[in-house]
């Protein structure tokens, strides 16, 4: 599931180098240039390889390991994902008439429960999804009533996701442990 990731990391990455503007060949000058800020220029540049921070890493392992879950479909999470983006800003509504519930599409596409509720967190985070937890060892919590269309309610019981809900879609259908 690793090589799948970073598969379609490369994918997206050659896409977005694919699109940069390309300079004519025809259109080269045949006699270079040559001179003091020419020669600064042509020297391959060395660069030390970037060392990822522990967040980074811990959030690569939490998404490997939720790619490796049965009834995971991570390539539909970051069409979605790319899709939301489009509807609307970070952290707000990703409802859209044709599309539907985003939010409640991607949450379904990852599969998380039985995550552990810090896993869940870091990965909601990172695809920029609104959530809270409204429910703690099998007791409800206060919580506002603003209403936020697809934003993530969360059952958690011991540290572990038992159950979620959308706002505006669907109920707890999977939280049975209370």
């Amino acid at each position: 599931m690793k090589k799948t990731l970073v598969g379609m990391l490369l994918l997206l990455i050659t896409a977005t180098s694919s699109c940069a503007v390309t300079q004519d060949p025809e259109t080269e000058v045949s006699d270079p240039l040559t001179g003091p800020a020419t020669k600064q220029l042509s020297q391959p540049a060395t660069s030390a390889p970037t060392q990822k921070t522990p967040e980074l890493e811990r959030l690569e392992d939490i998404w490997d390991m939720a790619a490796a879950r049965p009834g995971a479909d991570i390539g539909q999470v970051f069409q979605l994902f790319r899709l939301k983006q489009s509807i609307g800003p970070r952290n707000l509504a990703c409802y859209d008439e044709t599309s539907g519930d985003v939010c409640e599409k991607i949450v379904e596409a990852i599969n998380i429960v039985g995550l552990a509720e810090d896993q869940v967190t870091l990965l909601l985070d990172s695809l920029e999804l609104p959530y809270r937890v409204v429910e703690r060892d099998c007791e409800l919590l206060m919580v506002t009533q603003e209403f936020i269309a697809g934003r993530v309610n969360l059952a958690v019981a011991n540290g572990i996701v038992m159950g979620w809900a959308s706002e505006g879609g669907r109920n707890f259908e999977e939280s049975d442990s209370c």
